[in-house]
């Protein structure tokens, strides 16, 4: 898949985020994806654990007309990006049951479905919002409109699925005044402005079977209100400026790229990073910050998926490494993941664990890349929760050691 570059912020440089077969995320400074037939890659190389003994702006609508926005900004209070939510709960994937426990929870909503996804073409999933916007619930939907040639193109089949269920659906490109080239990449709903649901994960018909995945069920209050917030601005086709308590894209004006790499700045003895895309070479981010983290004696771990790297990630590679970063690529092909060797879809970072009890950690929609950060509208969250985090850092201690060394 080629991934078409565009001008960025500064030296930055935004290529297309998209999603081929096997539901692979690119965005700038990606890799692309090595295969999407079925068979699984296998690992070998596998490496030790190397963990440490002790703790230490235009909106598009419809078929892409375009309206003026606005500008609100949010001053929730909460948790904030430099410490972490508690009232959550974590499930990893590959699991075969979370499609329908996601299925059953929009089918409780009493009063609203809020939804933004940038794949959304599973057909349990898609049957329990037409069934909710059946049944009086308003059932609202921000989809992701453009896709890179050659990738998935469902959205539409669901966009027609659901407004003839009397959803309400409008399609985005990225925040509403977002530069030209930009997606809407996050993947979350909130239920009766009650409860958030954040992933790593596109809701189509393979990831929960097949990819590593993350997701979130948060019931901060601040949270939600902050995620509700920003949904009601993006459906509506209002500029937003976000990001306090959630991790939030683009940065400027939101926070994304500043909350992940204060969070990594923090660590003191262990970084654990997977992540599909690790290419956010920008002179204050993600890259940097690992290379720093090594660099200062906190052991340092980078997951990867199993893909073709492109330049801007052999240089990421190459620069965390130099700094004593271990280094794996791990699980299966974009599109030939397996419940054993699944695809790493995974945006995760843990920080400061003792075996699987971490101090904080990061699990959302944004990849390291420039793109994702810089210009795509990204939802993720900084946790702190030891339970819900043990499930993470146990799912990333199997993943570093199935993986091949790089």
């Amino acid at each position: 898949m080629k991934i078409k570059a565009l001008a960025g912020l500064g030296t930055m440089i935004l290529a297309a985020c998209g999603a081929a077969a096997g539901n692979r995320d690119t965005s700038a400074g990606s890799t692309t994806s090595s295969g999407s037939g079925g068979d699984s890659a296998t690992a070998s190389g596998s490496t030790t654990s190397g963990k440490p003994a002790t703790t230490g702006a235009s909106s598009s609508t419809g078929a892409g007309s375009s309206t003026g926005a606005g500008t609100t900004t949010t001053t929730s209070t909460g948790t904030g990006a430099g410490t972490g939510s508690s009232a959550v709960t974590v499930y990893v994937t590959p699991d075969t049951s979370i499609a329908g426990q996601i299925a059953a929870a929009i089918d409780g909503a009493k009063t609203s479905v809020h939804m933004t996804m940038y794949i959304l073409d599973n057909s349990g999933i898609v049957d329990a919002l037409v069934s909710r916007a059946k049944a009086g619930v308003e059932v609202q939907v921000v989809l992701n409109q453009t896709f890179p040639a050659g990738t998935v193109q469902s959205n539409p089949a669901t966009y027609t699925t659901l407004t003839a269920a009397g959803a309400k659906v409008v399609w985005r490109n990225g925040p509403p005044n977002a530069a030209t080239g930009a997606y809407t990449h996050e993947k979350a709903f909130i239920l009766d402005n009650a409860q958030a649901w954040i992933m790593t994960m596109n809701l189509d018909g393979s990831a929960p079977e097949y990819n590593r995945e993350y997701i979130v069920v948060d019931n901060t209050p601040a949270d939600v209100a902050e995620a509700e917030a920003i949904f009601l601005a993006d459906f509506g086709g209002t500029a937003i400026t976000a990001g306090n308590p959630l991790v939030v894209s683009p940065d400027p004006p939101d926070n994304s790229r500043s909350a992940l790499v204060a969070l990594i700045d923090s660590a003191t003895h262990s970084v654990d990073v997977e992540v599909e895309e690790f290419s956010d070479n920008y002179s204050g981010g993600i890259t940097s910050a690992v290379a720093a983290a090594a660099k200062r004696g906190v052991t340092t771990r980078v997951i990867l998926a199993n893909s073709t790297p492109e330049s801007s990630q052999t240089t990421a590679i190459a620069t965390v490494k130099a700094a004593g970063a271990k280094v794996v690529v791990s699980g299966g092909t974009s599109g030939g993941g397996t419940a054993a060797s699944p695809y790493i879809h995974a945006k995760a970072i843990t920080i400061d664990c003792t075996g699987t009890t971490c101090a904080r950690g990061y699990l959302g929609s944004e990849n390291f890349s420039a793109g994702s950060l810089g210009y795509n509208r990204e939802l993720g969250l900084i946790l702190d929760n030891p339970t819900e985090l043990a499930k993470v850092e146990a799912a990333i201690d199997g993943d570093f050691s199935a993986g091949t060394a790089q």
